[in-house]
């Protein structure tokens, strides 16, 4: 009884796999994790600690770029906000690095220069 119900068990398995290659070749249909683009997330913040890392992220979905915080699980265990365990990174997927960089950086330039006695120059 054994011997038949392996070898059925075996005939069904042979015949979806032949299906799903029929399927396949017809289609010309792979399973990808979405195209041909390098997904991979990419850091392009290092913050000192998670809550700033947030504070990025926040800045980073709200103009539609997708990101994500990887941090040390210690550091929020515990509560560290300074350190090695503290420390958090902001990740994006690699297409939007560039993007990304350049709105977290743009925030960064001042449009007057202010001198040193506090007056602006423009």
């Amino acid at each position: 009884m054994t011997l038949a119900s392996n070898w059925l068990a075996g005939l069904l398995r042979r015949a979806s796999q032949s299906e799903a290659v029929d399927e396949t070749a017809a289609t010309g249909a792979t399973t990808t994790t979405g195209g041909e683009q390098d997904q991979e997330p990419v850091v392009v913040w290092e913050a000192a600690n998670l809550m700033e890392a947030e504070v990025v992220k926040g800045r980073l979905t709200s103009a539609g770029i997708p990101a994500i915080v990887r941090a040390e699980a210690l550091g929020a265990i515990y509560g560290l906000t300074t350190g090695t365990l503290a420390a958090a990174a902001v990740l994006v997927p690699a297409p939007l690095a560039d993007k990304a960089l350049d709105l977290l950086h743009g925030d960064e330039e001042v449009e007057g220069e202010i001198d040193e006695t506090g007056s602006d120059e423009s």
